[in-house]
């Protein structure tokens, strides 16, 4: 009886009581969705131009509609552009919702990324959840205002590109966190996502790579040069088209593995790269081959083999002669194989002289209907 009347008591207290004494109402909160980071137009005075999307919930008779509203200004730090935004919006500023960070080439060239990015960096859970692009030949502002096909808003376009992108292979997918945890291993070099928007087309497109050496950007991979590094860097699928006299075939890589076999003679390395693939042979233009036939399959394995081959080499040319830093990842590689020795060598100088070899064994499975 005495527990009963003390139920009684208690519910009406339980009713009265708020279940989330910190909870912020969205009607008083401004949700940050991106973040883009520039060179201002008066570096003499500060350091960056930062640029925010914000969540715009407009309402309707029939549903809410969300938009976005850009904001910028001029800023030491991440934490002081809030700070002055805030001066301007009647909400609270949130980073909960934030899902984007957007650098553009100027100040990726000029500035540390480490001290672009230091506030973010502080932020472990938020950190976790970002997506990185650089944006070439453009700032990190235009990308703003361009126009989402089919999400109401960039930041919502840019994860689910992400999301569609780890399986096309035109285009590298390092997310924020990757990004970092690639340049403290390597000292400051590593690949991330670029984005680029076509004169007259008020639309980003993001495919190939911003390349990193000390820090800051020194180059940009296109969309073919990406997909060649990416035999090295992503497990994505592939399409590869290769050539026989005045035929054309593609190939569609559904499964692939690729090791480095890491050798040191002498105290110096070298190494063997393997790639194996599998999958179906999607398309030809020209004479149509009887693919029953084993000789004409065996055939067309060594066309995609040696296709495949060359993209595989010409990404590490490029890393080795043109940029000479190590984005591919032949250093922790090596360093699995040989901790101890790797420690006395001076990476980022001996890369570019390493031999590197390249082995591929493609196999087709699957032609369709067609002879």
């Amino acid at each position: 009886m005495r527990s009963k009347l003390a139920l009684f008591l208690i519910l009406p207290l339980l009713i009265l009581t708020p279940g989330c004494w910190d909870l912020q109402d969205v009607n008083d909160t401004a949700f940050v969705l991106g973040i883009g980071i520039d060179t201002p137009s008066n570096s003499d005075t500060v350091k960056y131009k930062v640029t925010f999307e914000f969540a715009k919930p407009l309402s309707t008779r029939e549903h809410p509609v969300t938009q976005s509203l850009v904001v910028s200004t001029d800023a030491d730090s991440i934490l002081q552009a809030i700070q002055r935004i805030q001066t301007s919006i009647s909400r609270k500023i949130s980073l909960s919702h934030l899902r984007s960070v957007v650098i553009g080439e100027d100040i990726a060239r000029k500035e540390n990324f480490r001290n672009l990015t230091n506030y973010l960096i502080r932020e472990p859970e938020l950190a976790l959840r970002l997506r990185l692009v650089f944006v070439q030949q453009a700032q990190a502002r235009d990308y703003f205002y361009t126009n989402p096909r089919f999400e109401k808003r960039l930041a919502a376009e840019m994860v689910a590109m992400g999301m569609l992108q780890k399986k096309l292979d035109l285009v590298r997918t390092n997310n924020f966190l990757d990004f970092i945890i690639d340049l403290n291993r390597s000292n400051g070099v590593a690949s991330g996502s670029r984005i680029t928007i076509p004169k007259g087309d008020n639309v980003a497109v993001r495919d190939g790579a911003a390349v990193f050496k000390n820090w800051k950007l020194v180059a940009w991979l296109n969309a073919d040069e990406a997909q060649a590094s990416n035999w090295l860097l992503e497990k994505n699928q592939a399409i590869v088209v290769a050539k026989e006299g005045e035929n054309t075939y593609t190939y569609q890589v559904r499964k692939k593995d690729t090791k480095f076999k890491p050798s040191l003679d002498s105290g110096k390395p070298s190494f063997v790269v393997k790639v194996t693939t599998e999958g179906p042979l999607m398309e030809e233009a020209g004479k149509n081959l009887d693919f029953s036939k084993p000789e004409n399959l065996k055939k067309m394995e060594g066309v995609f083999n040696e296709a495949i081959r060359k993209q595989v080499t010409s990404s590490i040319e490029k890393s080795q002669k043109e940029i000479k830093a190590d984005y591919l990842g032949f250093d922790k590689a090596f360093q699995k194989t040989y901790s101890k020795e790797f420690k006395s060598l001076n990476w980022n100088e001996i890369y570019p002289t390493i031999p590197i070899e390249v082995e591929v064994d493609c196999s087709i499975k699957g032609y369709g209907l067609l002879k």
